[in-house]
């Protein structure tokens, strides 16, 4: 049988490193003339170079999602639409590789190794450990939805931070004082949702209201109503309640309405309630943050072309801002 050459082999047959060998393939600097001419002859000789089509206008593009993205309905296929919308019209295949964020194994790096592609798109939360293996692959690499202070690279978020801010400011224009926020059980590893309670914490200060630890419920289920009924009995004991909540996501604020509306309240009489995301699938029930998941996808492929392009450009943070889409779910203090 033949032998399998990847750029480890060539690597290890000329005492080099991986990155080295795939930066002299790709005509990127840091690599000498006369290692890089080495490099090239020996992947001639293997055919490596015809065989993985190198400087082809055709490009070969690996898109890593973490393992919950494939069960989503309702934020990533959006975005995922989008990365396909502009691979369609400028030439770019995509794979796709699952990663498990709890088992902490290599077995996903195998289709980086061993088939060439010519960049990387790494979409939502990974472990710090996970990134920065990727990010050693040596390719070009953009991450969508996650940011990491361990791993320089390109990154495309949404300006969570800001969001929260504008959303605190319109609940405070409607005259709310007492302003809960409702995390869910995946914020610890979801940097986007402690973006948001950081913004909403910053803009309270800013107004001079208090963050009561009472109104701050930060682990909601997606699917399940028992949390929030277990927390407004919390409330009933503690004789104080918010008249407006700032959800995480649009799926908790759902969550949170139908809980709401199951123990009799009137949405938004009683309590006032934003979500976050605009995610299609929901009932257009809800007062949210628009994030543009669509054009997320496509300026995260956009971004990859362009560092194909330029290499030794400056690594860039891209936070494309929310936008308040009013559907009347919050409503005017009572007393104002």
């Amino acid at each position: 049988m033949k032998k399998k050459v990847t750029m480890d082999t060539i690597a290890k047959e000329l005492g080099t490193t991986k990155n080295t060998v795939s930066r002299a393939l790709r005509g990127q600097t840091g690599v000498g003339d006369e290692l890089r001419n080495k490099i090239i002859a020996l992947a001639e000789h293997y055919g490596y170079s015809r065989k993985h089509s190198f400087g082809a206008a055709h490009k070969k593009v690996t898109m890593v999602c973490n393992s919950y993205i494939p069960s989503d309905i309702f934020f990533w296929p959006t975005v995922i639409s989008g990365i396909f919308e502009y691979s369609a019209t400028h030439q770019i295949s995509i794979h796709t590789v699952i990663i498990d964020m709890i088992k902490d194994d290599i077995e996903y790096l195998l289709p980086l190794q061993e088939e060439y592609c010519d960049g990387i798109l790494v979409l939502g939360t990974l472990p710090d450990a996970q990134l920065t293996r990727i990010k050693n692959l040596g390719i070009p690499m953009v991450v969508v939805d996650h940011y990491s202070d361990a791993v320089e690279c390109d990154y495309i978020n949404t300006a969570n931070h800001n969001g929260a801010i504008k959303a605190v400011d319109f609940l405070v224009e409607k005259g709310h004082r007492q302003i809960g926020f409702i995390n869910n059980e995946f914020a610890s590893v979801t940097d986007s949702h402690t973006n948001r309670y950081r913004g909403y914490r910053k803009r309270l200060a800013h107004h001079g209201l208090e963050a009561n630890p009472h109104f701050i419920w930060p682990n909601a289920s997606y699917d399940k109503l028992d949390y929030f009924h277990q927390k407004f009995e919390e409330l009933a004991a503690y004789g104080s309640a918010p008249t407006a909540w700032l959800c995480v996501n649009d799926t908790t604020a759902y969550n949170f309405h139908t809980a709401l509306t199951t123990r009799g309240f009137n949405i938004p009489h009683d309590f006032s309630i934003m979500g976050f995301d605009n995610i299609a699938g929901i009932p257009p029930v809800l007062t949210t943050m628009e994030i543009p998941q669509r054009t997320m996808g496509r300026t995260a492929l956009s971004k990859l072309m362009r560092r194909l392009q330029r290499p030794d450009e400056p690594f860039e943070s891209i936070e494309l801002f929310t936008t308040l889409v009013d559907r009347g779910s919050v409503g005017i203090a009572n007393g104002v």
